[in-house]
Formats: structure tokens, sequence, C-alpha cells
């Protein structure tokens, strides 16, 4: 992903259908929804807080999915804690 754009990927495929700058992330919004619509199955990918930091200091590619790794390890090591479920009924 590039630095500061919000991007519509198919969930099968994992392939770029859309990219938006951040400026426009409410017609991103618009264009998954019409996907929804059309029973088409999509997931909006945009930068974290963290990868928006790292883009702007010069990541590369690798240093953004290192990011993304370590983001998810930290989520996983507080499953069910008091900051994380996987359970949607407890947040």
């Amino acid at each position: 992903m590039t630095a500061n754009k919000v991007i519509v990927v198919r969930d099968s495929e994992g392939q770029e259908l859309k990219s938006f700058s951040f400026e426009k992330r409410d017609m991103a919004f618009e264009y998954l929804k019409e996907l929804e619509d059309w029973g088409v199955e999509a997931v909006l990918d945009e930068p974290s807080l963290p990868e928006t930091l790292i883009n702007s200091l010069g990541a590369n590619e690798l240093d953004r999915e290192q990011l993304k790794q370590s983001i998810k390890e930290e989520l996983e090591d507080h499953d069910d804690s008091c900051c994380f479920s996987n359970d949607p009924k407890k947040i």
C-alpha cells in the first residue's frame, strides 16, 4: 500500500480494485457499499495511525508488513483481555 491511500480489496483474491486518496475516504466507503450491493465481497484497507507515521518517514513495503505483523501479534497476545476480544459479545 502506498502512503496515505485507502484501498478497496477483494476478500477472496486480495486484488486491489480501486484506490482513493485519504482525503477521499468517503468515496471509498461509497464504492465499498456499491460492491456489497452487487454481491461482491470486499474490504477497505486503510493505513492505521502507526502505518501513516512510518509511511511519512519513508517506510518501504517490508517495513509496513513487519509493522502489521507486529500489531497483529500484539493484539493476539492480549486475546480476551481488557482491550481486545475475538468474541463480539464482549466488545
